[in-house]
């Protein structure tokens, strides 16, 4: 008697694909490609107006419109927009003056850092999810999730409005419902697994 194979392992359609196309991408990339002004949210409460002119490893560098260009650590940048959207993003962004009031210190270390996995981050975006992204100085982003890499994470608020948030500035991620989606909560539920784009196993 032949063996039935074993079954195909649940998976999101897609997923791997979109890692692969999407996955080693940084806004950096795109500030410094865009020759523009951006606005880049930064520790400890300051945001710099300037072009992105270089980018390293682990730092980047900014040259104001005046003034002196400045080298500026990655992991002190909480997230980034072009400087046209200066009026808008301020409408939209709000503190959450509980988790400014932590006076949270950029994470240099991967262990000291709050984590989303992929999955949660894919399935997310595909079904349109709205969610609230709560940053480690305490800006609050609320929207859609258009895109992600390793790095960052991209997200339309209302009207369309576009913000870039860096993955090591994340301090917690939710829906309008309250359902948290941080790695260490998602472990256990998998929320991913009821998502429409995920695939069940078969024969």
């Amino acid at each position: 008697m032949t063996q039935s194979p074993n079954p195909t392992p649940g998976h999101l359609a897609g997923f791997k694909e979109y890692l692969t196309a999407h996955d080693s991408h940084s806004v950096f990339d795109d500030a410094l490609a865009s020759g523009a002004l951006w606005n880049f949210h930064a520790h400890p409460g300051r945001v710099v107006t300037a072009r992105l002119t270089g980018v390293e490893a682990y730092d980047v560098m900014l040259t104001p419109a005046d003034g002196e260009p400045e080298s500026l650590r990655k992991h002190d940048i909480h997230f980034l927009y072009p400087a046209e959207q200066t009026a808008a993003v301020a409408k939209l962004v709000k503190p959450d003056p509980a988790v400014a009031g932590l006076g949270l210190d950029p994470t240099v270390f991967h262990r000291e850092r709050q984590f989303v996995k992929n999955k949660t981050l894919y399935s997310l975006m595909q079904e349109r999810t709205v969610i609230f992204i709560t940053l480690r100085d305490g800006a609050l982003i609320r929207g859609l999730i258009t895109d992600f890499s390793r790095y960052d994470i991209h997200v339309s608020m209302k009207g369309g409005v576009a913000v870039t948030l860096l993955r090591h500035s994340l301090h917690d991620i939710r829906d309008k419902e309250g359902r948290c989606y941080l790695k260490s909560v998602q472990e256990r539920r998998k929320d991913w697994k009821k998502s429409s784009v995920f695939v069940t196993a078969t024969e």
